[in-house]
């Protein structure tokens, strides 16, 4: 290996560590009436940013929720590795019977338990706290009378909860919290990155060769012969590293042609990617 070669490699390795990972999370629908119009709105513009949302119900929230609202969010329901297959769980609906388990320790249900899973593996957690907070306003215009010790254990419940690490807007800002929390995450894990390089993920691209030209190989979109006049043609985003990773490929714009070297290596996961996101892995010839 060249010393050449050997930069390669570790720019490549840089890149892979600061690219954006893929946002995934598993939506937990529970009983929470409370902000549920709100929240399905919440979740309609989380999807709207390329997230990947996936759910599943509690038999409270199939009998309470309407069903209708939930389908008309595009969403995969699901029943296994919820918690290997997100790196972030989203409450929309959090009871106060949820919330009162997790923040005592208890997993003796489906939603208990991934709450608990979640928790424990430091993932994101995001729950709504519009169907508990004592303090928040559709909660007053149900029980403007609730007694103000029952509303203490309320809001002692959602400390701890906080105290955990999960985060707890109100449902309409379910949106912004989650990308907020995903930023965050992001950021802590390119700073060392960051501090070291004292680059940019887009710099670091340019600089292993991601550059994007035509299928002639012209750094501008080719023009095509039709009806007489020039019409942009397919983009081919040329990536000269040696390793083709998954975050390479989310770099890419949707529906171009990722060319490689002849002798690059494309991992499995992304091949996956390209074919999520109908981009066509080619080789130098």
């Amino acid at each position: 290996m060249t010393e050449a070669d050997l930069k390669l490699l570790v720019q490549a390795s840089v890149l892979e560590a600061m690219a954006p990972r893929p946002r995934r999370a598993l939506v937990l629908f529970t009983g929470g009436l409370l902000g549920f119009e709100d929240a399905v709105e919440s979740l309609r513009r989380l999807a709207a940013t390329g997230v990947s949302l996936d759910y599943v119900q509690t038999p409270s929230a199939e009998n309470v929720l309407d069903q209708t609202l939930i389908a008309g969010l595009g969403m995969q329901e699901v029943s296994r590795r919820m918690v290997a297959e997100h790196d972030m769980l989203i409450a929309p609906t959090l009871t106060a019977n949820i919330a009162g388990k997790v923040a005592h320790g208890i997993a003796d249900c489906k939603a208990s338990n991934l709450f608990s899973e979640f928790i424990m593996a430091n993932r994101l957690v995001v729950a709504s706290r519009t169907a508990i907070c004592p303090d928040g306003a559709a909660k007053q215009s149900w029980f403007p009378e609730m007694p103000s010790g029952y509303a203490d254990l309320l809001r002692a419940n959602l400390r701890a909860l906080a105290s955990f690490g999960v985060r707890l807007p109100e449902a309409r800002f379910l949106c912004r919290t989650a990308l907020a929390a995903w930023d965050r995450r992001d950021g802590a894990r390119r700073a060392p990155f960051t501090a070291a390089f004292g680059t940019s993920v887009a710099g670091l691209a340019r600089s292993i060769g991601l550059t994007l030209v035509d299928g002639d190989g012209r750094p501008e979109p080719k023009a095509v012969a039709g009806d007489g006049r020039r019409h942009p043609g397919p983009a081919v985003v040329a990536c000269a590293q040696p390793l083709v990773s998954q975050q390479v490929v989310q770099q890419v714009p949707r529906g171009v042609e990722l060319r490689v070297a002849s002798r690059a290596l494309v991992t499995a996961a992304a091949r996956d990617a390209a074919a999520a996101r109908s981009i066509r892995i080619s080789r130098e010839v």
